[in-house]
C-alpha cells in the first residue's frame, strides 16, 4: 500500500496527481451530491433509532459508519451498509488502518531510514488490509468492465489509468499500484471526515446556544428552497462553516489524524 499518491517520487507523483485531481472539482462534487444525500437519509433514520433508545451515543462510531457508506457510494459505487451491519468489513479495515500499535510506531520510525525500510518494511505491513483493498478494487473494476458500467467517479479514473499506463509515463500499471490509490482515498476520507463530524456533534451537544443558532440558520436557508437540500444551499450556511473552521483551530488532533495515514 506504500505506492499511493502521498509516498510517490516526483516523477510518478505529478502525472498521477494531474489525473486524480479532477475528481475533487466542485462540478464532480456537485454531481455526487445526490449520493451523499441518500446516505444522509439512511444516517438520519439510524440516528432516530439510536435516540429512541435514550442511551449513550458514541459519536465517533456513528460518524465513521456514515463516512464509510459515503465513500463506498461516491468513490467505489458500492452499497456498503455500514450503518446496518455491525461487523462490516470496510468498517473493520478502516479502524485497523488507524489503530495505534507497536507495529505502527516501528513502521513510522523505520521510514526515517529509507534504505532499511525498503528491505524490511514489508514485514510490518497489514497484509489483511492490503489483500482486502486489492480484492475490492480488482473485483469492482472487473464488474464494471464486464457490465459496461460507467459512473465517472474515482474507480472509473483508476480504470482509465490501468488501461492507459502511458498517461503516467509507464508501460504497465499493476493491481498493487491501483489498490494503493484506493487505499489512500478510503483512508483519507474515512478518518478525517468522521473525526471532524464527531467533534462537531460533541461540541454542539455541549454548547446549546451554538446548536440553536446553527439550526436556525439551516432551517432558514432550506425554507428558501421549499426545504430541499441543495449543493448550493450548503455554501450559503456561513455560520455552519465557521463552526468547522473553529474545530480545526481548537482540535489539533484533527490535523494529526489527517497526516497519520500517510505513514501506512
Amino acid at each position: 500500500m506504500s505506492m499511493h499518491l502521498f509516498r510517490l517520487d516526483a516523477v510518478r507523483w505529478r502525472p498521477l496527481r494531474t489525473r486524480l485531481s479532477p475528481i475533487f472539482t466542485s462540478g464532480k462534487l456537485k454531481d455526487m451530491f445526490h449520493l451523499l444525500l441518500n446516505c444522509s437519509d439512511h444516517f438520519e433514520k439510524y440516528l432516530d433509532q439510536i435516540v429512541s433508545k435514550d442511551g449513550i451515543v458514541e459519536c465517533r462510531d456513528l460518524t465513521s459508519k456514515f463516512t464509510t457508506d459515503v465513500i463506498g457510494s461516491c468513490a467505489f459505487g458500492l452499497e456498503i451498509n455500514a450503518l446496518k451491519e455491525e461487523n462490516n468489513q470496510f468498517q473493520k479495515m478502516g479502524r485497523k488502518i488507524f489503530r495505534s500499535t507497536s507495529k505502527t510506531v516501528i513502521r513510522i520510525l523505520l521510514r526515517e531510514v529509507p534504505w532499511l525500510y525498503k528491505h524490511f518494511g514489508y514485514l510490518l505491513d497489514d497484509h489483511d488490509v492490503t489483500k482486502f483493498m486489492t480484492d475490492v478494487t480488482r473485483d469492482t473494476i472487473q464488474y464494471r468492465k464486464q457490465n459496461n458500467i460507467s459512473r465517472h467517479d474515482f474507480i472509473d479514473t483508476l480504470i482509465d489509468l490501468k488501461d492507459n499506463p502511458d498517461k503516467l509515463g509507464v508501460n504497465n500499471v499493476t493491481d498493487a499500484f491501483i489498490a494503493a490509490q484506493s487505499f489512500v482515498f478510503f483512508a483519507a476520507g474515512f478518518e478525517t471526515s468522521s473525526s471532524t463530524m464527531s467533534y462537531a456533534m460533541y461540541e454542539l451537544a455541549q454548547n446549546q446556544s451554538i446548536q440553536d443558532k446553527v439550526r436556525e440558520e439551516i432551517k432558514e436557508v432550506l425554507n428558501n428552497d421549499d426545504g430541499v437540500i441543495l449543493y448550493e444551499n450548503i455554501k450559503k450556511m456561513s455560520y455552519l462553516e465557521k463552526i468547522f473552521q473553529g474545530l480545526f483551530l481548537r482540535n489539533n488532533s484533527l490535523i494529526i489524524q489527517r497526516l497519520k495515514f500517510i505513514s501506512k
